[in-house]
């Protein structure tokens, strides 16, 4: 091999970036590259010139005993290692033949697989274009949705999503957290309607000690101060009382907080995505809403459309709850097409929460692997029931003695029951009771059955 062919060869290996030892028949290593010298615990003047046998009495590992293994097999070998400078390398080693098929030698390569896990680990951390897996669905208006997601997450801008209760607004919150570049900070999620008025400022701003009576010794560190540095979730941010929308308007504007009693104010570095059910129209309403909170917080607004007006995603919606249950519950049932024909015609008044409970109950009360008509109506026969309940109790205007309104109940139970499953036996079922026992209430409460029901 002249001079210039050697120059060359060197200059090309010298571009891969990746560890390469060129070596001959007998183990001898004729050439490597740069990467050797960044990437493993030894020098290629170290290496280049020796053979792989001293080499492997120096301790250089894995990378020699491949070269040693292609030698033995005359065949690809691959092997990793991992060094106590953090570089694991994942090393490929291959034969090389000459034109009348005799060994001379062959090729060792080795790629850093230390930064590759980094970059894994780096994108578990930051997910890029993802959104929560409930987000399902392929209408207009979810697509939409999930593109405002991804740019609300690119910003640290305030968000207010807003729709009606059960579509999904604490989904969208977490999936506007979980692609944004503070997903690795701390999110605290609020809900406003759940704390005590009288509870609200201690909760949210926390206290000092003997800020008021039967506060904690040494105080308490509120859930604005435990999110600083990360994302805030102001779940039914409508139902704040007026008097701390003011002040947390301050703390917004101010990037400042003080504990209740205290006098040192406390940094904040928080990015704040509310929710609301509140109308847009009541939003913007004074009676309603602080105006110049309303501005703060809705910087960038998110409608969430109601599940009836998303068509074709209430099937997909029921399809992922159904394997999500199946799974949870150890079952294995399937929608049918006459199951999905009733998702289609219902306008669920109570959205995705409401399709979610129901889709849980079908695959629970399900007898059969196929979740056909019949099942779907036991499972939404409970509701139904409760309406009528509701109705019979709103129709009691004068009093009545128990045994009376105990009848009257029993009527539109029964009667309700065994229109919708078709039969005594099925509506036994339903109410929970044998039908021995339903008979007799139906003879009681003078409830009148079709001879098909019977």
């Amino acid at each position: 091999m002249n001079s210039y062919i050697l120059t060359d060869t060197q200059r090309l290996i010298d571009m891969v970036d990746e560890v390469v030892l060129i070596f001959d028949e007998t183990g001898t290593i004729l050439m490597g590259n740069d990467k050797v010298d960044e990437w493993l615990p030894c020098s290629r003047d170290e290496i280049v010139g020796n053979n792989v046998r001293f080499l492997q009495h120096a301790n250089y590992t894995r990378g020699i005993l491949t070269i040693e293994e292609v030698i033995q097999k005359r065949k690809a070998v691959f092997n990793n290692a991992l060094y106590s400078n953090g570089k694991l390398i994942s090393y490929t080693g291959k034969p090389a033949f000459d034109k009348e098929g005799n060994f001379i030698g062959g090729v060792l390569t080795g790629r850093d697989m230390s930064y590759l896990i980094k970059l894994y680990k780096e994108q578990d951390r930051h997910p890029i274009q993802t959104t929560d897996d409930e987000l399902i669905g392929d209408s207009r208006e979810i697509g939409l949705v999930r593109r405002q997601i991804l740019n609300a997450a690119k910003t640290d801008a305030p968000v207010m999503i807003i729709g009606e209760s059960g579509t999904g607004k604490e989904v969208i919150a977490r999936a506007i957290y979980k692609n944004s570049r503070r997903a690795d900070k701390p999110c605290v999620a609020i809900n406003c309607s759940a704390i005590p008025t009288e509870l609200v400022e201690a909760e949210l701003f926390g206290y000092e000690e003997g800020a008021f009576t039967g506060a904690r010794k040494g105080g308490k560190k509120g859930l604005l101060e435990s999110a600083n540095g990360g994302t805030v979730f102001l779940d039914e941010i409508g139902t704040l009382p007026k008097h701390l929308q003011s002040k947390f308007l301050r703390v917004i504007q101010e990037n400042k907080m003080m504990r209740v009693g205290g006098v040192r104010e406390i940094d904040l570095d928080i990015r704040y995505i509310s929710a609301t059910n509140l109308t847009l129209a009541q939003l913007r309403d004074e009676n309603y809403f602080r105006q110049d909170l309303y501005y703060r917080l809705c910087v960038i607004p998110i409608q969430v459309p109601p599940l009836r007006q998303r068509i074709g995603d209430a099937e997909q919606l029921a399809a992922y709850f159904v394997d999500y249950f199946n799974k949870l519950y150890m079952k294995h049932t399937v929608l049918t097409e006459e199951v999905l024909e009733l998702i289609r015609g219902n306008t669920w008044p109570g959205n995705v929460r409401e399709l979610r409970n129901i889709m849980e109950r079908l695959v629970i009360t399900a007898d059969d692997e196929e979740l056909n008509a019949e099942d779907y109506k036991l499972a939404t026969s409970i509701d139904s029931v409760e309406d009528e309940v509701e109705k019979t109790r709103l129709e009691l205007d004068d009093i009545v003695t128990l045994d009376d309104a105990y009848k009257m109940v029993d009527q539109i139970l029964i009667s309700r029951a065994v229109r919708q499953m078709g039969s005594v036996k099925k509506a036994a079922k339903v109410l929970g009771i044998n039908r021995s026992t339903l008979y007799r209430k139906i003879q009681d409460s003078r409830v009148e059955l079709d001879r098909t029901e019977q």
